[in-house]
């Protein structure tokens, strides 16, 4: 794969996920690197409580990975629709603090912003989830794991809901009919149970288990994928008004056991 750069117009669209193109002052940046490390992922619980709104440290786990799961989108969205390849080794991507309405909404910078183009999609998806899953997400998830007590079927389907939004929602944008076939390929591999061992030391996909039918909600009065897992939300400081619309507590729909 060849060295390339994102186009102005492709930095325009990841802006979308938070992807920060200029970076930010030092003290509002926290590497990868430092969250994985469990020192590191206690120190930063603990300075950041009070911007993500909780003292727990499940929720604040939970929380921490449902935010952080647009470095994957930045990663897999740029290889779907730009078919270029981008550098998310944890020494490469940072968090930066951020804020909107009233949430903790961080960004994401990448220290080193060149790409890599694709030209054999077969070995590079393959390459991609190794580096996104693999060597980054799941040593997070299994650090906050550690820190916060939260379940990895939490933190994982945090990660899910955004994937799928982006490969069932925002595939239908016209802005990207171009790549449409290429996300669609891309979602059927992802959620293939063959390529569980690309996610971490798995015998199931992670991703697919939460995969499942969407169903008429008549608290929420539309069709809606239920979560199985609740992310804790509404435990942060605002409570009941910042629950999800597919919490599985508030939705009248039956839940197979042992997955809350």
């Amino acid at each position: 794969m060849s060295r390339v750069f994102l186009t102005a117009e492709e930095q325009e669209m990841l802006r979308t996920f938070r992807f920060l193109t200029e970076r930010p002052a030092e003290s509002e940046l926290t590497s990868a690197a430092q969250l994985i490390n469990p020192e590191g992922m206690e120190s930063f619980l603990l300075e950041y409580s009070c911007k993500i709104g909780s003292e727990d440290k499940k929720v604040l786990s939970s929380l921490l990975l449902k935010r952080y799961a647009f470095a994957a989108v930045i990663s897999l969205f740029s290889f779907s629709v730009f078919n270029k390849v981008l550098n998310v080794s944890p020494d490469n991507v940072f968090l930066a603090d951020g804020e909107k309405n009233g949430l903790w909404m961080p960004g994401f910078y990448f220290q080193d912003q060149d790409a890599r183009e694709v030209k054999d999609r077969e070995s590079a998806r393959e390459e991609v989830a190794k580096e996104v899953f693999r060597d980054h997400l799941f040593p997070l998830i299994e650090t906050a794991k550690k820190a916060g007590k939260v379940s990895d079927l939490i933190s994982w389907e945090n990660v899910a809901i955004y994937l799928f939004w982006v490969y069932e929602i925002l595939i239908h944008q016209e802005e990207l009919g171009h790549a449409r076939e290429r996300m669609e390929e891309d979602f059927r591999w992802l959620l293939n149970e063959r390529n569980a061992a690309l996610f971490g030391p798995y015998h199931q996909n992670p991703l697919a288990r939460y995969h499942s039918e969407k169903q008429f909600v008549a608290e929420q009065d539309s069709v809606l994928r239920v979560r199985k897992t609740c992310c804790f939300s509404y435990k942060l400081r605002g409570g009941e008004a910042l629950r999800c619309s597919t919490c599985p507590q508030t939705c009248n729909v039956k839940q197979p056991k042992g997955v809350r």
